[in-house]
């Protein structure tokens, strides 16, 4: 080529690739530009993908050529793919004496020679090729001056497609990234601090309130408490920005979704949106799985796996509790029992049959309107019983005979049918003491002062006291 066709192909270049918006066609234009210039046969535009595959993307031929459609980045040495993006130009021959990694680079594209240019990144990072190339294997030679207008005329290509590959990148890192927000376990959601305008929202956020869809443009309580009018009052947003508006940090909450139940930690905190704005960003993480987890260690340190029934521990926090709240002159009572022949029930029928027997007398305590709710297993075979309120000893009196009257009648257990009874003490307040532990050893006194007495009776604190 003539100096005067190098300017007139590098003016004629420029004017097809003027413009910010990348078109396909044009790189196509260019391509069929310089390959009728130079006499290549072939010229291919590939772009890397987030898997790391070159794919070609725009070519141009004058023949019938077969074509590499996609190559995986690790079939080019990486020593080599470095030297690719650190040279200005790419020359590759065939009938010159090239290592073996440069006639693999060629035989991707069933080049017999080939001339390019990487598009790189500013960290030289490989993320495309503009290969031209020639598929015989007659000797091309170019001269310098030739050399010197490919490599212009590809370095104006490159820079036009850098801008492709620049908001490919851009696509592939957000990409990335959203994929990192919706596998992380973490629902994520962006309001205008203000407006309280949704402006974004992950996919595990939207997904239970029917998607993204559903969010966008919407305020976030339109979304999350339909026919709610106005912010939440719990909302945390008052604590985000100081009285100055500086960002104080993040503020965490636990919060219960309303239609399943389901409970979260929740993340508040305010930052600066993409334009500028004051945004608050509310994450939150499902914590239902460990909350249950709270719920099962919490009720087995407070119930008794066997009955079911509160134990010991929330019978002395409950009696403390009724200690405390009892109004002027009110009266309450620990009732405890122990079974009598409880041991021979054990020694003859097995301890499964214990077991039986105490389930079925946690269940009828607990069926007695007066003792509902009322009633703990204190360990072993006794049982105690809290009760207040508008209540005399004469009901107390009444209600152990009635429980008396019971075990006149048999127990029905899946290995026969058994007969025992209950002794019975009784600790009133505020005449038997003025704290849980103090009634319920009262109570567990007269309890064995009948037991003492041969078992199946009543006894009060007071009848303690007179008898002692």
């Amino acid at each position: 080529m003539e100096d005067n066709s190098h300017y007139t192909l590098i003016l004629a270049l420029a004017d097809i690739i003027v413009g910010k918006q990348i078109d396909t066609k044009k790189v196509t234009k260019s391509l069929e530009l310089i390959c009728n210039s130079f006499s290549f046969e072939c010229a291919l535009v590939y772009e890397v993908d987030q898997y790391n595959h070159f794919n070609l993307i725009e070519n141009y031929s004058l023949s019938d050529i077969k074509l590499c459609n996609s190559f995986n980045a690790y079939e080019i040495e990486s020593d080599f793919q470095k030297q690719l993006a650190h040279q200005k130009i790419i020359y590759l021959n065939k009938n010159k004496n090239y290592k073996p990694c440069e006639i693999d680079f060629m035989n991707i594209f069933h080049a017999e020679s080939l001339i390019g240019i990487s598009v790189i990144d500013e960290n030289f990072n490989n993320y495309g090729f503009i290969l031209f190339l020639n598929t015989t294997s007659r000797k091309i030679d170019f001269s310098d001056s030739e050399l010197n207008t490919l490599c212009i005329v590809l370095s104006l290509l490159e820079k036009y497609l850098s801008v492709r590959i620049h908001r490919n990148k851009v696509f592939f890192t957000q990409t990335a990234l959203e994929s990192i927000i919706n596998n992380t376990g973490i629902d994520i959601y962006v309001i205008d601090f203000y407006t309280y305008d949704i402006i974004y929202v992950n996919k595990s956020m939207a997904e239970p309130y029917g998607g993204i869809s559903q969010f966008l443009g919407q305020k976030c309580w339109q979304v999350l408490f339909p026919g709610q009018t106005s912010h939440c009052e719990f909302c945390p947003q008052e604590n985000l920005i100081d009285e100055n508006g500086n960002i104080t940090g993040v503020h965490t909450w636990n919060y219960q979704r309303p239609f399943d139940g389901a409970w979260f930690r929740v993340f508040s905190t305010a930052f600066r949106w993409i334009d500028g704005r004051l945004a608050h960003l509310v994450s939150s993480a499902d914590i239902t799985d460990n909350k249950k987890n709270e719920e099962l260690i919490e009720y087995m340190a407070n119930y008794d796996v066997l009955t079911g029934l509160p134990n010991r521990r929330m019978l002395i926090e409950e009696c403390k509790n009724r200690i405390d709240n009892a109004k002027e002159d009110e009266q309450g009572y620990v009732i405890f029992f122990d079974i009598d022949g409880f041991k021979v029930i054990n020694d003859n029928y097995g301890h499964d049959a214990g077991d039986e027997f105490l389930i079925k007398l946690g269940e009828f305590f607990s069926s007695i309107p007066l003792l509902k709710n009322s009633v703990y297993r204190n360990g072993g075979d006794e049982f105690v019983a809290v009760i207040g309120g508008d209540i005399t000893k004469n009901n107390i009196r009444n209600l152990v005979s009635f429980i008396h009257e019971r075990f006149k009648n048999p127990w029905n257990l899946k290995n026969g049918s058994i007969y025992c009874n209950t002794s019975v003490g009784i600790a009133c307040y505020p005449e038997d003491g003025n704290n849980a532990e103090e009634l319920i050893n009262k109570a567990d006194q007269a309890m064995y002062q009948i037991k003492k007495a041969g078992g199946s009776g009543i006894c009060f604190g007071y009848q303690l006291i007179k008898n002692d």
